[in-house]
């Protein structure tokens, strides 16, 4: 997360700088932190070793599973999937209105963990990794709108336009 498009936003933009960008950042992981519940000390976590994968995802949607259980399997996929996306229309493998197919078809999971994660976070050892996990899954919508800001206000400086034939006018 955040892997080129705070690069772009602070070299090529006036909209945030470095600093401004790490109080924001900090203001939010502290209204987070304040927020967040407490941890439910008598939970016990379910077996998930029984669970298959759709009993998993109704378990994540319920909040009925542990924080690092429901948190960490949808970052990793998250981050890799947005890598991928960036590496395959930075090398012209992919068109810019497929990039931003991607990140609409992505928009529905995201919307998913969030619910998951907000359900779920009670089911944690710390109060601190509840605050970091709902900061990730907030963080993951700042990416979206940076995204969206690059495509339509910087699009040269992502997308290779010249070697999009197809989507060329869509990098003016």
């Amino acid at each position: 997360m955040f892997t080129n498009t705070l690069p772009i936003i602070f070299s090529s933009s006036q909209l945030i700088g470095p600093l401004e960008f790490f109080i924001i950042f900090s203001t939010l992981f502290g209204i987070i932190f304040i927020s967040a519940p407490f941890p439910e000390p008598d939970w016990e976590m379910p077996d998930v070793k029984s669970f298959s994968l759709y009993q998993y995802l109704l378990a994540i949607w319920n909040g009925a599973l542990g924080l690092n259980k429901l948190f960490w399997p949808f970052f990793i996929v998250f981050n890799a999937g947005l890598y991928g996306a960036d590496a395959l229309v930075q090398s012209g493998m992919i068109s810019v209105s497929s990039w931003s197919n991607i990140h609409v078809m992505m928009l529905g999971p995201v919307l998913w963990w969030t619910l998951g994660v907000w359900r779920g976070s009670s089911h944690s050892n710390s109060r601190l990794w509840i605050a970091l996990a709902r900061l990730m899954v907030v963080s993951a919508y700042i990416e979206y709108v940076m995204r969206f800001y690059i495509s339509k206000a910087l699009p040269r400086l992502f997308f290779n336009c010249e070697e999009l034939l197809m989507d060329y006018f869509q990098c003016f």
